[in-house]
C-alpha cells in the first residue's frame, strides 16, 4: 500500500513539474514573440524615421559637398509643380543652371505621382536629369544645352559631382568589391546600390537600385593575339553576357556596365566570370575583398 501511495505522490510531482515546465515554455515564447514585436516595430519606425529627407537636410548636404544652392526667386514653383506637389527652386554657386528639390511623404507617393505623369522619363535627356532620394526628386536643369565637347565637359562634370553626392550622402550608397584570377585572367566586380525600406498603415515597401562595373584583365604578354572574347558574368541572381569584346593595348577589355532595380547580392552569394576567346575557356570565382 505505501509503495502505492510513493507512486502516486511520484506521478502527482511529475505532472506538476510537467506542467511547470509547459507553462515556462509558453512564458518563454510568449516573450519571445513579443520581443521580435517590439524589434520588427523598432526597425519599422527607423525604416520610417532613417528614409525621410527634409529640404534643410537636401540643402546642408549639397553645401557641404560644395554645391552652394541658393534661392531662385525668378521662377514660379506652380511651373514644375507634380501632381501638386511644387518644388524648392535653386541655382548653383553662381551659375545659371536650375535644380528643382520635390519633397514627398515617401518613396511611394513619389515613384506614384510620377507613373502618373511623362515629366523626367527620358533617361538620355540632358535637358532634365532626375535623381531619386528617398522620399525626394532632385532635377537638374542646365541653362543650356552645350553645343560643343568643351561646352559640355563642365555640364558634365557637375552632373557626376551631383549624382554622387545623392548616392553616398542622401541614398547612404554601399559599395562591394569582388576579386580573383585564373591562368590567364584577372577579375573584378564593383557592385553600387542603394536600399531604402518605408513602412505604412499597410505593410513594409521596399526600394532599391543598383550598378555594376564588371572588368576583365589579360595577364600574359601576347595580347595581340587573343581575339574577340565572350564574357559572361553571374552574381547572385543577375547575370550577363557580352561577345565580340576586344583587348585595349593595356590587357583591359571595356565591358560596361549596367544598372536597375533588380535583387541585390547578398554576403553568401558569390560572383563568377566565364570567360571564352579562340578555342580557349576559363571560369574565375571572384571573392569580396
Amino acid at each position: 500500500m505505501s509503495k502505492c501511495m510513493e507512486d502516486l505522490q511520484n506521478a502527482n510531482t511529475l505532472k506538476k513539474r510537467t506542467k511547470r515546465l509547459k507553462i515556462g515554455v509558453l512564458v518563454t515564447i510568449i516573450i519571445i514573440i513579443f520581443g521580435t514585436i517590439g524589434v520588427l516595430k523598432y526597425k519599422s519606425n527607423r525604416a520610417s524615421t532613417d528614409n525621410y529627407l527634409s529640404l534643410n537636410t537636401i540643402i546642408s548636404t549639397f553645401n557641404k559637398g560644395g554645391l552652394i544652392l541658393k534661392e531662385d526667386k525668378l521662377k514660379s514653383p506652380e511651373d514644375f509643380a507634380l501632381n501638386e506637389i511644387k518644388p524648392a527652386i535653386f541655382n548653383i554657386g553662381d551659375r545659371k543652371d536650375t535644380l528643382l528639390i520635390y519633397i514627398f511623404k515617401s518613396f511611394l507617393e513619389r515613384d506614384e505621382i510620377l507613373r502618373q505623369t511623362d515629366k523626367f522619363n527620358n533617361p538620355f535627356s540632358i535637358e532634365q536629369i532626375p535623381f531619386k532620394a528617398k522620399n525626394a526628386l532632385i532635377v537638374y536643369i542646365p541653362y543650356e544645352l552645350p553645343k560643343t565637347e568643351e561646352e559640355y565637359a563642365p555640364i558634365n562634370k557637375l552632373i557626376s559631382t551631383i549624382s554622387s553626392t545623392v548616392f553616398k550622402q542622401l541614398n547612404d550608397g554601399k559599395e562591394k568589391v569582388y576579386k580573383g584570377e585564373s591562368a590567364n585572367w584577372e577579375g573584378t566586380f564593383t557592385f553600387k546600390y542603394y536600399e531604402h525600406w518605408f513602412q505604412d498603415e499597410k505593410a513594409i515597401h521596399y526600394d532599391s537600385y543598383s550598378w555594376t562595373f564588371p572588368e576583365i584583365k589579360y595577364k600574359m604578354s601576347d595580347i595581340n593575339a587573343v581575339g574577340p572574347i565572350t564574357f559572361e558574368y553571374k552574381a547572385g541572381s543577375e547575370s550577363g553576357k557580352s561577345t565580340g569584346i576586344m583587348l585595349n593595348e593595356d590587357g583591359h577589355a571595356d565591358l560596361g556596365s549596367g544598372g536597375g532595380t533588380g535583387p541585390i547580392p547578398r554576403e553568401n552569394e558569390e560572383v563568377s566570370f566565364t570567360i571564352k576567346w579562340e578555342d580557349k575557356e576559363e571560369h574565375i570565382v571572384l571573392k569580396p575583398q
